[in-house]
């Protein structure tokens, strides 16, 4: 028997062979579920599986990772690609019987897209007409311009998600260990894990990693151009020319979140910049252009927002009962305020619970709801204890991470208001920034600051059981009846009374930590 010498062999060739017999062995799987021809189907995924398992295994070896990062890029990965996979299998059978379940679409965007997509590898136009076509389903065309390409590659006879879905896994995974590095750097590896974990299995990154959506693209390039930023003075300028790179990148999949995403990166090296400096006068000068680039985001934010909020209301208003219901009992100048704070509750948690639905869509608004609802208390609490992190730098870079998280938070609600989909879309372009500020969080409270975060828990669970009990009665599920006023005056006045006895509870202790460190010692 000849044993073939795979020790004798070099790293990257080692690293070549073994993923692509796990990458052939994975595609054949894939392809007997996709649609005929088998070879376009398994050509397509074996390539591709190939090139994303190998650029993981080398990401992994230029941090040099352990078994521990090994692990995380293989859940984050096949986590998401599996789950495209059974998406695509299953939704035709047990998912609504509409055009874009039929054909193992989750976003009817990405359906639309993918489908015109397809169009455009079949005709013999240059693809770069993408992005100056007026007829695109794609807004900013890159997305669109990425499937054609894949089509024209590998398969112009029917439609193939599955190819897409493999690069939107691969992006966001590949993403996984420059965020874990740049934050062991800044914060230690304590917050450095914690927030991998949470990036990898919220479910909401998730489920875009596992769809044919721009997300998981700008994700995963934001992840990338981050570690640039934190590690700005490790070879600077090649650093820059690929920070400016990945945002181009980022700015032909979308044009006002790549310019986001850009932007924040920008704001974050300038404070960090700021808290370096020794000289009034540099201080100075960037508090200005961090005053004027806080500007220029609030007014493009504005005109983002504008055209679509009063839009966004009435589209939640009809599709929410609990809205409607309530649009009835307020002031109409109310509604713009309730229906962006209905947008931050989405998705939304006690609706999912009782609300009639298929079996599939209602297990996916539950997990869904539970994660976004996990992370409230920790946005809450976040929102509150950035202010006292020490030393002085992290804490001006904390606070603008949670700033942020709550503008664009705000931001997404009067955008997309109550909507179930695109409201949670936007604000998972963030996610990496929601892992940091959890991973913070999280540390601090096992350094033994927990008392807080219990209690904006506590509220947050207010919230929950009361909207929760509101919805039980509405649909019969148990007798009895709750008014609006009413239900909003028991949630008002319980989580009042769990911040004011917190407050007092504290205010107390340093009342008596002050009256005794003023008694000389042995007075009793």
């Amino acid at each position: 028997m000849i044993v073939f010498p795979m020790k004798k062999l070099s790293i990257t060739t080692r690293d070549l062979l073994l993923t692509l017999i796990a990458a052939l062995a994975i595609s054949i799987g894939m392809a007997v579920f996709q649609r005929a021809p088998f070879f376009e189907a398994w050509f397509g995924s074996w390539l591709l599986l190939w090139v994303s398992l190998f650029l993981l295994i080398k990401t992994w070896r230029f941090f040099q990772g352990g078994r521990w990062l090994a692990v995380l890029l293989l859940v984050c990965f096949f986590l998401r690609v599996f789950l495209g996979l059974f998406i695509y299998i299953a939704l035709p059978q047990i998912g609504n019987d509409n055009e874009v379940e039929n054909a193992g679409y989750v976003y009817s965007d990405a359906y639309h897209r993918d489908t015109q997509a397809l169009v455009w590898a079949k005709s013999e136009t240059p693809l770069v007409s993408i992005f100056s076509s007026k007829n695109s389903r794609d807004q900013y065309g890159g997305l669109q311009f990425i499937s054609a390409s894949l089509y024209r590659l590998f398969s112009v006879d029917e439609p193939r998600p599955l190819f897409t879905t493999i690069l939107a896994a691969m992006t966001m995974s590949v993403g996984v260990p420059f965020l874990y590095d740049a934050l062991k750097r800044r914060w230690g590896a304590g917050v450095a894990r914690v927030a991998a974990w949470f990036y990898t299995l919220y479910p909401d990154s998730v489920l875009l990693g596992s769809s044919q959506m721009r997300e998981p693209f700008l994700i995963g390039l934001f992840c990338i151009a981050f570690w640039m930023v934190v590690t700005r003075r490790e070879k600077t300028t090649r650093k820059l020319l690929f920070f400016f790179l990945l945002m181009g990148v980022s700015l032909a999949i979308s044009l006002p979140l790549g310019g986001l995403l850009a932007g924040l990166l920008i704001m974050w090296g300038l404070i960090e910049w700021i808290t370096e400096q020794k000289t009034p006068r540099s201080k100075t000068t960037g508090i200005i252009l961090l005053i004027l680039a806080s500007i220029a985001a609030l007014t493009a934010g504005y005109i983002w927002v504008k055209p679509t909020v009063y839009y966004d209301a009435y589209l939640t208003r009809t599709a929410s009962g609990l809205i409607a219901a309530l649009f009835k009992l307020i002031d109409e100048k109310w509604h713009i305020p309730l229906t962006t704070f209905y947008g931050l509750a989405q998705p939304f948690l006690p609706a999912a619970l009782v609300y009639p639905s298929l079996p599939f869509w209602r297990v996916t608004a539950i997990i869904r709801g539970l994660g976004w609802w996990f992370m409230l208390p920790f946005l809450l609490y976040g929102f509150f204890a950035v202010w006292k992190a020490k030393p002085r730098s992290e804490r001006w870079l904390m606070a603008f991470i949670a700033l942020a998280l709550t503008a664009w938070t705000v931001v997404t609600s009067l955008r997309a208001g109550g909507d179930l989909w695109d409201n949670p879309r936007y604000r998972a372009l963030l996610i990496p920034w929601f892992a940091l500020l959890l991973g913070w969080c999280w540390q601090r409270i096992r350094q033994g600051h927990l008392a807080w975060f219990l209690r904006w828990t506590g509220v947050v669970l207010v919230f929950f059981s009361v909207i929760l009990l509101w919805y039980l009665l509405r649909y019969h599920i148990i007798k009895g009846y709750l008014g609006f006023f009413d239900m909003a005056l028991i949630i008002t006045l319980a989580s009042a009374g769990i911040l004011l006895s917190g407050l007092l509870w504290d205010g107390y202790k340093w009342f008596t930590a002050r009256k005794k460190k003023q008694q000389p010692d042995g007075s009793g």
